[in-house]
């Protein structure tokens, strides 16, 4: 287990919807961009389906908390890739060129992606493109988040001193939060204290899965299940 991530100044964050980064590592984002890292957000969908119907009224509304959360984070203009909510297992391919024309771009030192495990088909999808660009490329060190789900993770970040901050961002995505942004930042921080069981300190952690190499579906397979099998 480490404390810190490893060294950067370039990082792309891959949120299949607005309010992704807000939930899975404001925290990070902050400490890094107060480092002078220079992050960009890129959402691959513009949540437009969270009430079921796709609505351009939503996806407009949750453009502009992303806008908005992107700038109390310090972070870039985000990028909006606009691709179908609830479809990112559908545009693959399409998905996997622009964002590996992104990274083409602003070489980034590491790339966020919701975790293998994170139980939303859209964050899955995403964690696969990832993995497949991890191989391809071989360019950046992949991160994997939770919003969702815990991960076995290899790093834990003190976000402590930013806390305030992350649910003011959380708090920001209204819209994309149900109305209801505080049942959110009880899930999230919570998710963050519960982190305090390994270091033993009364914290608040963001935890990563960090990937230097390619791994394939079986070495996944194992470090997630921590080599568990029934035989």
């Amino acid at each position: 287990m480490l404390l810190t991530l490893p060294e950067c100044g370039e990082v792309v964050f891959l949120a299949p919807h607005p309010d992704d980064e807000a939930l899975g590592c404001a925290g990070t984002l902050t400490l890094l961009n107060r480092k002078g890292v220079s992050s960009t957000v890129v959402f691959l969908t513009n949540g437009e389906k969270i009430q079921g119907e796709p609505s351009t009224v939503i996806a407009e509304k949750r453009k502009e908390e992303a806008r908005r959360a992107s700038k109390m984070l310090g972070c870039r203009e985000p990028v909006f890739l606009g691709f179908p909510d609830g479809e990112v297992g559908d545009h693959r391919d399409a998905l996997s060129k622009h964002i590996a024309d992104i990274i083409a771009v602003k070489k980034p030192d590491i790339v966020f992606a919701p975790s293998p495990i994170d139980f939303h088909q859209d964050h899955m999808a995403t964690a696969k493109i990832s993995l497949e660009l991890l191989s391809k490329l071989d360019s950046f060190k992949l991160a994997f988040y939770e919003v969702y789900s815990t991960i076995r993770f290899t790093h834990l970040i003190d976000i402590t001193e930013v806390v305030e901050q992350k649910k003011e961002v959380i708090l920001n995505y209204r819209t994309s939060l149900y109305g209801r942004p505080g049942i959110y930042v009880h899930v999230s921080l919570g998710l963050n204290a519960h982190r305090s069981f390994f270091t033993q300190e009364k914290k608040y952690y963001e935890a990563f899965w960090i990937l230097e190499q390619p791994f394939n579906r079986q070495e996944i397979t194992n470090w997630l299940s921590f080599g568990f099998s029934i035989t």
